[in-house]
């Protein structure tokens, strides 16, 4: 049997202009994330489907936009993450100042550039709730593998939050948070044997891959979903409490702002 080919780099120009900080990759969302030292900084995509989003996306946050678009005119968000703004952006392919554009961020990492990189887990909660849900900084990852876990007690945590009930999701085990989908068995065949999906916005779910890849996945059927796949053999139930508490507070929050105003009159 011949060997598996491996894959070509994407970009790999990219890596050859940072090769100085010795930095490191792993595979994410089928693309390759580049870290440097406690960084991640970049990831390199060219994928056959979703093509607007390949290119070289910046690991930013929105508040460097503005000035960030000053380096990179064509700089714009990521269509995969499924916002209008992401905090991620993507210096696209199909720009024809793509090469050039890629070579200027490597010399923004090379100058460690504060807006470019983030140490994966490290976004500061807004609102400093515990018991409303934790923000993906605070979510810890256990080294003990083999653990035990099943739904008993995802749904013994789950209940124990505020509006949670027991439900089903396309015939399997689900919570739900004011009919909102909170957590549940994947029902889809990509999802690997006893896994969690879970609800949680974009940003926190591309750090939370970053941050523990061996416990956290996504397949390419959830990619436009706001979720990550957990491996519940590879988490801990205090892990597991931290982490279905940060998704009832973005489930809930997302339920307030699509929902009408109270103080709207009703017609007469």
């Amino acid at each position: 049997m011949l060997p598996k080919q491996r894959k070509p780099i994407p970009h790999a120009f990219v890596l050859d202009a940072i090769s100085t900080l010795s930095p490191y990759t792993r595979p994410m969302f089928g693309c390759l994330a580049i870290y440097v030292k406690d960084k991640i900084v970049l990831i390199l995509r060219d994928k056959p489907k979703g093509t607007a989003d390949n290119g070289v996306w910046l690991a930013t946050i929105q508040e460097h936009h503005q000035s960030l678009r000053r380096e990179f005119p064509n700089m714009r968000s990521i269509q995969v993450l499924g916002k209008r703004v992401t905090g991620w952006q993507v210096l696209p392919v199909d720009a024809p100042d793509f090469e050039s554009a890629a070579l200027r961020a490597c010399e923004l990492v090379l100058a460690g550039d504060p807006r470019i990189g983030k140490i994966p887990g490290a976004r500061t909660s807004k609102s400093g709730s515990k018991a409303a849900g934790r923000s993906s900084k605070q979510i810890k990852t256990s080294k003990k593998h083999g653990s035990t876990i099943n739904f008993d007690p995802v749904r013994k945590i789950g209940l124990a939050l505020p509006g949670v009930k027991e439900s089903t999701a396309y015939g399997s085990p689900a919570l739900k948070v004011r009919g909102k989908l909170l957590a549940c068995v994947p029902a889809h065949r990509s999802a690997e044997p006893r896994s969690l999906m879970v609800r949680v916005n974009f940003d926190d779910r591309v750090e939370l891959l970053a941050a523990a890849p061996d416990v956290y996945y996504v397949t390419d059927h959830y990619l436009g979903y706001s979720a990550v796949l957990v491996r519940l053999s590879r988490i801990t139930p205090d892990v597991l409490r931290d982490l279905l508490g940060m998704a009832h507070k973005f489930v809930t929050a997302d339920a307030a702002r699509r929902s009408p105003s109270r103080n709207k009159r009703k017609p007469v």
